[in-house]
């Protein structure tokens, strides 16, 4: 493929000025292209109905709900931190170890359902789970910019994973009573006026979190975002180093196949 081809991410761009650093065919890669299905699919669905979103810039109110991602969409992530200021990145540290106590003290069955192996489990099913469990819990995003759920922004807007895309805009899911926002109400309303957004996400758990091995089916874990970043809490002053040449290499440059096999059968092959 010629440095001088159009990169994969939808931005029109060359991929030598967009995303050098990615392979096309790498698990990032893939993630970039479904946020492109999803935010084209978004734009010309709307553009062509009376309808319009709720979902405005400025409105976070969604970004205090836990949402589950990927380690490849928080790798993303990372690689975007590595453009912070390192008071930037201490207020994101900062925010996330205050998140953690808080679900310490008030809500320790949640965090201790994040601290289980959820690798193989059903996605939606545990998806459901924690929907289930954190009803009530409000922990704003840690990379949320503004003083109110009015007035916020997202500081890593070009990279926020895929849910963050869908939510308020599009159902993923079948489950009509899902409760979306204080503007939108449950899903139940997008469903009946927005397009879906299921083909993708079916591609997302399929290409990006599932491998199939000798006739079973692998699964990696998925986390809320800001358990992602408590794990790494410890290497999050320097980013670039804590991705490193190895995850690297797995995540944005290995051919994603090969790559998925290395990260969810490494305790097999």
């Amino acid at each position: 493929m010629s440095s001088d081809a159009v990169c994969f991410c939808g931005s029109m761009r060359r991929q030598k000025k967009c995303h050098p650093d990615i392979s096309r065919e790498s698990l990032a890669a893939k993630m970039l292209t479904l946020y492109s299905r999803v935010d084209t699919l978004i734009i010309s669905y709307y553009s062509k109905h009376k309808v319009k979103p709720v979902c405005k810039k400025g409105c976070s109110e969604c970004c205090s709900t836990l949402f589950c991602v990927s380690i490849v969409e928080f790798f993303l992530i990372c690689r975007e931190m590595i453009k912070f200021d390192p008071k930037r990145t201490a207020q994101v540290k900062h925010r996330v170890l205050q998140a953690i106590n808080y679900l310490e003290k008030e809500q320790p069955a949640l965090l201790d359902y994040f601290k289980f192996d959820h690798s193989g489990q059903n996605f939606n099913n545990m998806s459901l789970r924690i929907y289930e469990l954190s009803k009530s819990v409000k922990i704003e995003c840690p990379f949320l910019t503004g003083f109110s759920a009015r007035q916020s922004t997202c500081s890593i807007y070009n990279v926020r994973p895929l849910i963050c895309r869908i939510f308020g805009t599009t159902y993923y899911t079948s489950f009509e009573d899902m409760y979306i926002c204080s503007r939108i109400g449950t899903n139940n309303r997008i469903m009946d006026c927005g397009p879906s957004t299921i083909d993708i996400w079916d591609s997302f758990i399929k290409d990006i979190l599932t491998v199939n091995y000798n006739g079973a089916s692998y699964r990696g874990s998925v986390y809320p975002l800001i358990y992602w970043l408590y794990l790494a809490a410890q290497d999050l002053e320097n980013p670039r180093a804590y991705l490193g040449s190895e995850r690297r290499k797995k995540y944005f440059q290995m051919p994603y196949i090969e790559a998925k096999q290395k990260i969810l059968l490494r305790h097999i092959l």
